[in-house]
């Protein structure tokens, strides 16, 4: 029973601890928030806060989705433990994003923290190649979320 149970947990582990870090990530930001993001300058192609939203509930899902389909694999490849651990970081990362953003207001240390989750991501995405490719086609649009992300940090940097 135990052996059927184990990818479960996994799977059910993988969705609660990347939904919950956006959660905690989410903590950071406060009613007043609001108002200190729609006073910034922002670059060209910033989408509604609603987009952003619904874009980081889909990641969030797909991300889950990689971290799963790595953490259950029947016959593990020699690095998918280390994957894991590098995707547990890329979460700190990000939560970790959204306090430097909206907890601090700080978009300089939030484009550092986004230039070290996007090299992690980068890191995760081809190495999943070895794994599953699964996990490949899972994190790509995350990857290329934050690099459009980081863009977006980067012009509210230098624009406020």
């Amino acid at each position: 029973m135990l052996d059927y149970m184990r990818p479960f947990v996994r799977v059910l582990a993988a969705f609660l601890a990347t939904y919950g870090a956006g959660l905690v990530g989410f903590l950071f930001v406060d009613a007043g928030d609001a108002n200190w993001y729609a006073s910034l300058a922002k670059p060209a192609l910033t989408p509604s806060v609603a987009t952003f939203a619904i874009v980081w509930l889909i990641l969030y899902g797909l991300t889950a989705a990689a971290l799963a389909i790595v953490w259950t694999r029947k016959v593990p490849a020699e690095h998918s433990s280390g994957w894991v651990r590098f995707f547990f970081i890329q979460l700190l990362f990000s939560m970790c994003y959204t306090m430097f953003f909206f907890g601090f207001h700080s978009a300089f240390i939030a484009f550092m923290d986004i230039l070290f989750l996007g090299a992690i991501v980068l890191a995760l995405t081809a190495s999943a190649a070895d794994i599953d490719r699964r996990a490949v086609y899972l994190m790509t649009p995350y990857f290329l979320w934050i690099l459009f992300a980081g863009y977006l940090t980067m012009g509210v940097w230098l624009l406020n």
